[in-house]
């Protein structure tokens, strides 16, 4: 039995998953009643570009749609459009990181703000594809702008704990 739990414990998408957990409920309590300049700022967004940044792009597409179905079971959107979405994004943010030689903490800055601002446009776009009405308007590109600001800011720290969450698991011998 404890060798089941620490075979769960070394498991790198099961350390994702705790971890956003505790940044699901901080978007869905403190971050949904604090809106700057009237936007909610979506910090699972950049979880998953942080993932793809921290681990590539293959790994940032599945962390990315995991990511996405958590957030999914609470918001009121049909299911799987977040997941869908997260997914590009983790995967887009570990693609573009091949292109930057040497990444620097702001070339890491940047990549984060663009793969927001990409994931902030795709979900309305997403949305209006599969039926839903009136979401994607002119405000999206506000609403861009502000969480891509916000998720540059915060990208540095919620790379390291995904590089930390994403890690292969030590060969003890």
């Amino acid at each position: 039995m404890i060798d089941r739990l620490i075979d769960l414990a070394e498991n790198r998408y099961f350390r994702l998953f705790l971890v956003a957990l505790v940044v699901l409920s901080l978007q869905t309590t403190i971050l949904n009643d604090m809106r700057p300049f009237g936007v909610c700022l979506q910090v699972m967004l950049l979880l998953a570009a942080s993932s793809g940044l921290a681990r590539g792009s293959e790994t940032g597409a599945v962390a990315g749609f995991m990511i996405g179905l958590m957030y999914d079971m609470v918001l009121t959107t049909p299911m799987g459009v977040g997941a869908a979405v997260f997914a590009a994004v983790g995967y887009l943010a570990g693609y573009a990181h091949r292109f930057v030689h040497e990444p620097n903490w702001w070339s890491r800055m940047v990549l984060a703000a663009a793969a927001s601002a990409v994931g902030t446009f795709l979900m309305p776009f997403a949305l209006t594809v599969v039926g839903v009405e009136g979401v994607l308007t002119f405000r999206v590109i506000g609403i861009a702008v502000v969480v891509a600001v916000f998720n540059a800011v915060l990208s540095l720290p919620f790379e390291r704990v995904c590089r930390w969450a994403l890690s292969e698991p030590r060969v003890v011998r």
